[in-house]
């Protein structure tokens, strides 16, 4: 969720300013790999049935970490087949950068950009929203400024751009809830004081602009809506190791102009009027060299959904890994999610979000793993219009990987890396 991504980078950044940064030279990791997964897949496209789908990923990445600059950049190509036809073969492509710079000993600048394609939705993780039917043209970009302004200050100036847009239905599709393309643009200024050695008061001002347009047409068409929200919050450092972050306050959702353009299946208009909302969000946190796991709950105002107009959504994930040595990884995910037409209209859909898997290092070139997801979505009483909704889904994948590695991630360094 862009939110997380943003929070992020203020973590990363407001960390890295603490002390000066440690003389070394710059080091060069490029890495390279191909897998091939085998998977049985008990909905295809959210709506096809079961079939048994074939992966071949090749990856590629590469990582310059400097005393002032870091630079993350990867690729990931999936090719995707199915056995018995429920589906045409799929391309699925992802494409992150990310750079993080330090002018100075108080200045931080970060800046990334994650792109991708999926021709089969099973290949994104879009926590607090409907899984659609068809693929998806997704980015997220973010952009941050921060500066320890005294010791015990920190503050920082971000801005995230979300668009999703979406592929155009078929002649076999007739009856699904239109879709919108749609953008997020959220502006964040951002400010934490250092009370004491392991309490921060955080104070954050936000406001967000939502557009959309046709389906597989634009995501700027119309202004639909924006908000304005000022959130208080809290950061305790139990243990190195463990802390636990809350923020909270008040939102106002103003529906603009182009809000009348978003109708239902039936044509009539759906966007809601102005009003006032809420939003927060809670993480714990715990990190170490070979334990990872966080639990986190977040209520706010989304757009580039689908939906064409905001929505508000309840959003709780818990995950956890397990690193062993080099050798052995292990991790497990669940989430929940709500969401409805903003302000405070009744709940649209809600469902499940489930993800595990293992993997172990056979040598340092090779590796063998297995992994199970479930997606799980259902419609409640605020979905509108007559036969235009998104059906239930309830998809299970459960497939082996084989892996293998070329590089530095073939024999990866023994450093902890934050998520």
């Amino acid at each position: 969720m862009t939110r997380a991504r943003y929070i992020a980078l203020v973590a990363i950044a407001a960390s890295t300013l603490v002390g000066a940064a440690a003389e070394a030279a710059p080091l060069n990791e490029l890495s390279v790999s191909a897998g091939l997964d085998s998977a049985y897949d008990s909905d295809v496209y959210n709506s096809r049935g079961p079939d048994f789908v074939n992966r071949v990923t090749p990856h590629a990445s590469y990582r310059l970490i400097d005393p002032r600059v870091k630079l993350d950049t990867s690729y990931d190509f999936s090719y995707w087949t199915y056995a018995l036809g429920k589906a045409n073969n799929s391309l699925n492509h992802r494409a992150d950068v990310s750079v993080e710079g330090h002018p100075t000993r108080r200045l931080t600048l970060a800046v990334s950009d994650e792109f991708s394609r999926a021709e089969d939705p099973g290949f994104l993780s879009r926590i607090g929203v409907v899984a659609p039917q068809i693929g998806i043209w997704d980015n997220v970009a973010d952009a941050l400024i921060g500066v320890n302004i005294v010791r015990r200050v920190f503050a920082s100036l971000g801005y995230t751009n979300h668009v999703a847009s979406f592929d155009s239905y078929n002649a076999s599709m007739t009856g699904l809830a239109p879709l919108y393309d749609g953008m997020e643009h959220d502006g964040q200024a951002f400010t934490s004081f250092a009370v004491t050695r392991h309490d921060d008061l955080r104070f954050t001002g936000r406001a967000q602009l939502f557009t959309a347009g046709p389906q597989s047409v634009s995501s700027t068409q119309w202004n639909v809506g924006a908000t304005y929200s000022p959130t208080l919050g809290w950061r305790h450092q139990f243990l190195p190791a463990l802390e636990a972050t809350a923020d909270a306050g008040p939102a106002y959702y103003q529906s603009l102009s182009g809000a009348s353009n978003i109708v239902d299946g039936m044509g009539a208009p759906v966007a809601p009027g102005s009003g006032w909302t809420w939003r927060g969000s809670a993480l714990l946190r715990f990190n170490t060299p070979s334990w990872r796991s966080s639990v986190g709950y977040v209520h706010d105002l989304l757009g580039a959904t689908g939906a064409g107009t905001a929505l508000w959504a309840d959003a709780l994930y818990a995950q956890a890994g397990y690193h062993y040595r080099e050798k052995f990884d292990a991790h497990v995910g669940f989430g929940y999610f709500r969401n409805g037409a903003a302000v405070n209209q009744p709940w649209a859909y809600d469902g499940v979000i489930g993800d595990t898997f293992v993997d172990w290092r056979v040598v340092d070139y090779f590796r063998v793993g297995a992994y199970y997801t479930l997606r799980w979505q259902e419609a409640g009483p605020g979905v509108v219009g007559v036969g235009g909704q998104f059906p239930s889904v309830l998809r299970n994948i459960v497939g082996v990987r084989l892996l293998a590695v070329l590089g530095a991630d073939a024999k990866p360094p023994r450093r902890e890396v934050h998520p």
